[in-house]
């Protein structure tokens, strides 16, 4: 677990992701559930455009990923859908396609990563959960994922992971499918 920015980032169970959403202000909020629904990296959603969340889809360009290289479009969930939708109407009513989806408290310039994580910090506080960081929507995205069956290359394209190997360290194991493994063995 995450301490003092060691370690890994905790991964959340969806009741305490649920918890700590409630607990942030909207904007952050928001970013939080795009990162949940997405396993988008903060980088990532902090530079998101209007221009990039399209019906059905939010599209990460290959500039604001990880190495710069490759573009990926992740499917939007529902229930983020619904809240970019009312989100979109208090940021940017003009419908303006340049416009920032997390715009910061200066004209032109997004929210940036330092406020969402103090944001993050003092919810997560507040709670009394150790171990969060803007990461552990990541985490938890991929880990719950997998732990319902999704395939690992479908999780590479949306996590954008060039390797297995790479990815298969975001994967938390728990000790129940550890138990079921060992009593589905021969």
């Amino acid at each position: 677990m995450k301490k003092d920015r060691f370690g890994r980032a905790r991964v959340l169970s969806t009741a305490e992701l649920d918890l700590l959403l409630e607990a942030l202000p909207e904007n952050h909020r928001v970013l939080a559930t795009l990162l949940r629904r997405t396993a988008a990296r903060v980088s990532e959603g902090l530079q998101l455009k209007w221009r990039y969340v399209a019906d059905g889809y939010v599209l990460l360009t290959a500039p604001t990923t990880k190495g710069g290289k490759k573009t990926r479009s992740v499917p939007i969930h529902p229930q983020l859908a619904a809240e970019l939708a009312a989100w979109k109407q208090v940021v940017n009513p003009e419908n303006d396609p340049d416009q920032w989806v997390f715009p910061g408290r200066n004209p032109g310039e997004h929210l940036t990563r330092r406020g969402f994580d103090h944001a993050l910090r003092k919810a997560a506080s507040e709670l009394g959960f150790g171990g969060i960081s803007t990461h552990s929507f990541r985490r938890s995205f991929l880990t719950a994922s997998s732990a319902n069956g999704v395939p690992l290359r479908a999780l590479q394209a949306i996590s954008g992971h060039s390797d297995l190997g790479v990815l298969s360290r975001y994967l938390e194991v728990s000790d129940q499918a550890k138990n079921d493994a060992v009593m589905a063995g021969a």
